[in-house]
C-alpha cells in the first residue's frame, strides 16, 4: 500500500462573456442563452490575454461553450454537468427593480441570500453542487485516462495528464506532485463563487468578477491509496483576477 500523495494543479476559472440578460441585470441561472454579440466581441478582443491551456473543462451552458470556442477554438474540452449557473427559481430572467415589492424577493434579501429561492435553489445547495462538479473534475484528472482529452476532429494529438515530483523538495510520506500543464474551467460567476468560497481564503461574495474576467490560481488535493481524491483536502492559493485592469 502505498502513501497518500500531495498533488498540485495550476488552474484557471474564466467566467463566460457577457449575454444579452446580463446587459440588462437580469437573474440569468439555467436559461441557455447564447453570448450577445457585444458579449462575443469582447472576448474575441481579449482572447489572446487568457492563459493558455493544456486541459479544458466546462459548464454545460451555451454561453460557457460559446466563450471557450472564442478563445480556445476546437481544442478538446470535458463537460462538468455540476457546473451550471445557480437555479434562480422563480426569479429567471427578472431584473433586481421588477422583483422591488415582491415579498418573496424582500425575504430572500432579508435572509442575506441564503434562503432557497422559489422553486429554485439555496446557496448551500448550489456550493454544494459546485463542490461535487470539481470532485468530479480532479476524479477525471487523476485517473488520467488516455482518451479523456481527445481533441475534437479526433486528428490531433491525445493530451494526458502527467504528475511530476516537486523539484527540490525534501522526501515526505506524502509525496508532492504537481500536474504538468495548466487546467482552463470556462463557468459562471457564481461557480467561481460557489468554489472559492470552499476552497479560498475569501468569503462568497469576495469572489464576484465581470464576465470574461476570472482567476489564476494553484490547487491542492490528496489522493488516497486507491487514488481517490480527498475532498476535505482542497485549498486553493495564488488567486490572481484575471483581466482585472
Amino acid at each position: 500500500m502505498r502513501d497518500s500523495a500531495e498533488n498540485q494543479i495550476e488552474m484557471v476559472f474564466i467566467r463566460h462573456g457577457e449575454t444579452e440578460s446580463n446587459q440588462r441585470k437580469s437573474y440569468l441561472g439555467w436559461t441557455d442563452e447564447p453570448l450577445s454579440v457585444e458579449g462575443r466581441e469582447v472576448i474575441a478582443q481579449n482572447r489572446k490575454k487568457y492563459p493558455d491551456a493544456d486541459f479544458i473543462f466546462t459548464s454545460p451552458m451555451l454561453r460557457c461553450r460559446q466563450t471557450k470556442e472564442i478563445i480556445y477554438g476546437n481544442q478538446s474540452c470535458q463537460i462538468i454537468e455540476k457546473w451550471k449557473e445557480m437555479n434562480f427559481g422563480s426569479f429567471e430572467g427578472k431584473t433586481y427593480l421588477e422583483l422591488n415589492g415582491n415579498k418573496d424577493y424582500q425575504r430572500w434579501i432579508d435572509s442575506g441570500g441564503t434562503l432557497p429561492f422559489p422553486d429554485g435553489e439555496s446557496r448551500e445547495e448550489f456550493i454544494l453542487r459546485c463542490r461535487a462538479g470539481l470532485m468530479d473534475c480532479l476524479t477525471r484528472l487523476t485517473e488520467k485516462k488516455s482518451d479523456t482529452f481527445r481533441s475534437e476532429d479526433q486528428s490531433k494529438k491525445i493530451n494526458k495528464i502527467c504528475f511530476i515530483e516537486q523539484e527540490n523538495e525534501p522526501k515526505k510520506a506524502s509525496q508532492q506532485k504537481k500536474v504538468q500543464g495548466k487546467v482552463v474551467c470556462v463557468v459562471h460567476g457564481g461557480t467561481i463563487m460557489a468554489l472559492f468560497d470552499s476552497y479560498g481564503k475569501g468569503s462568497y461574495f469576495d469572489y464576484q468578477c465581470r464576465c470574461g474576467q476570472g482567476y489564476e490560481c494553484t490547487l491542492s488535493y490528496t489522493t488516497d491509496e486507491n487514488g481517490a481524491v480527498d475532498e476535505t483536502s482542497i485549498f486553493i492559493t495564488d488567486e490572481k483576477l484575471i483581466l482585472g485592469e
